[in-house]
């Protein structure tokens, strides 16, 4: 098949959308398809090479005329490069983007492509918004909801969205859940210089609705042996929380690793006792199977992701901003055996395997309809 991917971001820069995107076009191409991705050249002050191919993917990258914030972008040149290619299949990724529904509604008209979105949450997913803001939303909802019956399928990576992703107008809803590679799931070695202390893991861009500011809040009330090391690259809120463990006097105990290589990443993964993920929001959450993938235990809010991916058996989840809650779990688990939950993660990990989710991903694209 010849495949196109639709998305704001692409690699080398990350995010959960991004890795999603990145780890099915690779497998899909080791397949034999052809695939192509069309996304934008910049992110920041940051520019990429306009084309380009990275394992075998074709990446066409247009230049940024506009952006606003994460969703209001306007890239001309991703309409023209999209049209230049006779796609059996357009897979676009998130629901929002004004630009791409302009571009998918000319796809429809115009040709006999398939139309798959994979929006991974609903546009502006967090809760609490300013009056402007929450009439942003409005606005863009009124314009975006019938667009998104022009979707041939809607695939949900986790099965609660299914509800939402009705509400938003898609008809027909998969599942495709997101997964983990085949090194994520390798022998790696624990950083020696830790290897005295219990150490909390976090991954993710260090961004306030990431909730890491839970974590320092209850580290007081934990040992002096208890640290949190926060992998990831800042999004802007690194300094708040410098501030803040300097305070609660627990700046010698937080630490920022920024974007570190794979390798050293799962060394720390190795090296910790238990992971965290205590976001305001989440649709999946790819660390949470690659923490997973080393035997950790997990503790996640009660996002859409942590309910599907955290069980009794490995791991905890409470509601976010509970810090008596979460308090009460951290205490606990650094007092107890933790290797029990080492088996069942691992192993649960193992099935969410990329090249496994890929080819259900194949038999979406096989079987949906051109309505």
């Amino acid at each position: 098949m010849k495949i196109g991917f639709l998305i704001n971001y692409f690699y080398p820069f990350l995010g959960g959308a991004e890795s999603n995107c990145f780890y099915l076009a690779k497998e899909l191409v080791k397949k034999g398809h052809e695939v192509h991705v069309f996304t934008t050249n910049q992110k920041g002050k940051q520019k990429l090479e306009r084309e380009e191919t990275i394992e075998g993917i074709r990446v066409h990258r247009s230049k940024v005329w506009f952006r606003y914030r994460y969703y209001f972008t306007l890239a001309p040149g991703l309409l023209s490069n999209i049209f230049k290619y006779n796609l059996e299949v357009l897979h676009v990724h998130s629901f929002g983007f004004l630009y791409h529904d302009f571009i998918v509604l000319l796809k429809k008209l115009f040709s006999k492509t398939k139309l798959i979105n994979t929006p991974h949450g609903p546009f502006m997913a967090l809760p609490n918004y300013n009056l402007l803001q929450i009439i942003i939303k409005k606005i863009v909802e009124l314009i975006e909801n019938p667009l998104n019956h022009l979707y041939d399928t809607v695939i949900e990576v986790n099965p609660y969205q299914k509800r939402w992703l009705k509400e938003k107008g898609a008809k027909k809803v998969d599942f495709v859940p997101n997964g983990i590679t085949k090194n994520a799931l390798s022998n790696a070695q624990p950083i020696n210089r830790y290897k005295d202390k219990f150490i909390i893991s976090y991954i993710g861009r260090i961004q306030k609705y990431k909730g890491l500011d839970q974590v320092i809040k209850v580290l007081p009330k934990l040992g002096e042996n208890v640290i949190f090391i926060a992998i990831g690259e800042d999004a802007g809120n690194k300094e708040s929380l410098i501030k803040l463990s300097k305070d609660l006097r627990v700046s010698n105990r937080v630490f920022f690793t920024g974007r570190i290589k794979e390798q050293e990443k799962l060394n720390l993964l190795d090296a910790s006792k238990l992971f965290i993920l205590p976001s305001e929001w989440e649709a999946f959450g790819i660390v949470i199977l690659e923490a997973m993938a080393r035997g950790k235990v997990i503790i996640s809010t009660k996002t859409e992701g942590g309910r599907y991916l955290v069980k009794r058996e490995n791991g905890f989840l409470y509601p976010n901003n509970n810090l008596i809650q979460l308090e009460e779990i951290l205490k606990t688990l650094t007092k107890v055996d933790l290797k029990k939950y080492e088996a069942p993660n691992i192993k649960k990990a193992r099935e969410f395997d990329w090249s496994n989710i890929v080819s259900i991903l194949e038999e979406v694209y096989r079987n949906s309809k051109r309505h």
